[in-house]
């Protein structure tokens, strides 16, 4: 099933969504970046929360999103376009812990529990929009979650997930409900509800639902119509080699010369999605005179 987002509205105009699937992506990211079990499931939370949030907060621009609590993962950094495009990296993505006490991953744990979610909105003009919160649990949904409510004084619910195997991410994707004027009080409960009923978000996934099946699945009693249709979703970059020799036109000549002659060749990894770039000692000389 390739990945993909839909938005969603109920007919009473009570609440609104966006879910996604975003298992390509996700498994995409963990094989970029070498990731372990659980950096994949804190990474791929962070991916997924990241494409929901685009079309919800950035319209036509980007959001960023930098976890840093006091875990040993790190920084966990993700950047996302309401166009389908998302990347991220973690800072340490060897890390391994056990199973938490409900024998899943241990995200909190990793990311922990004391830090911020800084968000960065990018909407294409003007000065970007930034905000900071607390985390939540380090859970990446519940830090997400306090986000939208801190920023837009509405209630909400965030769902982030992946399920792994040894051979890789099985099922990865989320969805964000936002509550509307004239809710009831009711509406996170019931909803909550359903999900315990019929199953988490992945659970539903590996049977092979699609997202509009999962959508009525989990917001069952409420009259919710998508908007428009489902859109892809891929792991993409906005790095090029290119981009790679435009940043060493920044450098020195001597700092050029200097490449070139002791090491032969320039180098250079992008963080977002682990790819490296070469420029040759013939290319270092001509930058180094102004070509």
């Amino acid at each position: 099933m390739d990945d993909g987002i839909l938005r969603a509205i109920s007919g009473d105009g009570t609440i609104r969504s966006v879910i996604a699937t975003t298992t390509n992506l996700v498994e995409c990211a963990r094989r970029r970046h070498n990731l372990s079990f659980t950096a994949t499931a804190a990474l791929g939370r962070a991916l997924t929360a990241g494409a929901l949030l685009a079309p919800v907060v950035a319209r036509d621009g980007q959001v960023m999103l930098k976890f840093h609590g006091n875990g040993p993962i790190g920084k966990i950094y993700v950047d996302a376009s309401p166009k389908g495009t998302v990347r991220g990296y973690v800072d340490k993505p060897e890390i391994e812990l056990p199973l938490n006490s409900l024998g899943n991953f241990d995200v909190g744990g990793a990311v922990g529990k004391t830090g911020y979610l800084h968000v960065t909105i990018d909407h294409g003009f003007g000065r970007p929009h930034q905000s900071t919160v607390e985390l939540a649990s380090g859970e990446i949904g519940e830090d997400v979650n306090r986000y939208l409510v801190t920023s837009d004084q509405t209630g909400s619910l965030v769902v982030v997930g992946a399920h792994l195997s040894r051979r890789g991410v099985e099922a990865a994707g989320g969805l964000i409900v936002q509550l509307l004027p004239d809710h009831t009080e009711e509406t996170i409960c019931k909803i909550e509800n359903n999900i315990t009923t019929f199953g988490t978000f992945t659970f539903l996934m590996r049977r092979g639902m699609t997202l509009e099946a999962i959508l009525h699945r989990i917001l069952n009693g409420f009259d919710v119509q998508p908007i428009g249709e489902e859109r892809p979703l891929a792991f993409s970059c906005k790095c090029s080699s290119e981009r790679f020799v435009e940043a060493l036109k920044v450098l020195d000549k001597k700092d050029l010369l200097s490449m070139a002659e002791e090491d032969g060749q320039a180098e250079g990894r992008c963080h977002f999605c682990n790819e490296f770039y070469y420029v040759n000692k013939e290319r270092l000389l001509d930058l180094a005179r102004g070509r």
